[in-house]
């Protein structure tokens, strides 16, 4: 364990994965709050049609989508299709010391960036530009995971 903590990349790494999980974390109870503050709209199983303590009169409706839970499922989905890679790849380049934390710090506050941009509504090019920048550091980190393994 003393040679992780004496890794200052994979310093940086954790830190980055932490923030970026607890970002996804809180993605997730934003869907919560959305369906709870709105008497169980946007729920997606059937089973949830079950009553129970926090359902106990549910109606069909509550299956249909739900535009403030489903903006937050595209936010998870899109976080899901590009942090599971960036964790993957972030810990190899880590462990590595391929190159610089930059690369890290850069992935990380854009995808920071493109949760708030995606949140307040902002055009596509908008949130383009931003996941660009977000995929361009990821592919640097790729770059030099290769130029290690393959020297």
């Amino acid at each position: 364990m003393d040679s992780f903590k004496s890794n200052p990349v994979f310093i940086d790494y954790a830190k980055c994965a932490v923030v970026l999980s607890l970002k996804m974390s809180f993605t997730a109870w934003t869907t919560v709050y959305h369906m709870v503050s709105s008497g169980g709209h946007g729920m997606r199983n059937p089973e949830d049609l079950i009553p129970g303590p926090c359902s106990p009169n549910p109606k069909k409706e509550m299956l249909e989508p739900y535009e403030p839970t489903e903006k937050q499922r595209r936010i998870m989905g899109h976080d899901l299709e590009n942090n599971v890679p960036f964790f993957a790849v972030g810990l190899i380049y880590a462990i590595l010391q391929a190159g610089p934390s930059t690369p890290l710090y850069i992935y990380t506050a854009t995808k920071l960036l493109h949760h708030f941009v995606y949140w307040t509504g902002q055009r596509h090019e908008v949130r383009a530009t931003v996941w660009t920048i977000t995929n361009g550091s990821f592919l640097w980190m790729c770059k030099l995971v290769l130029d290690q393994l393959f020297v």
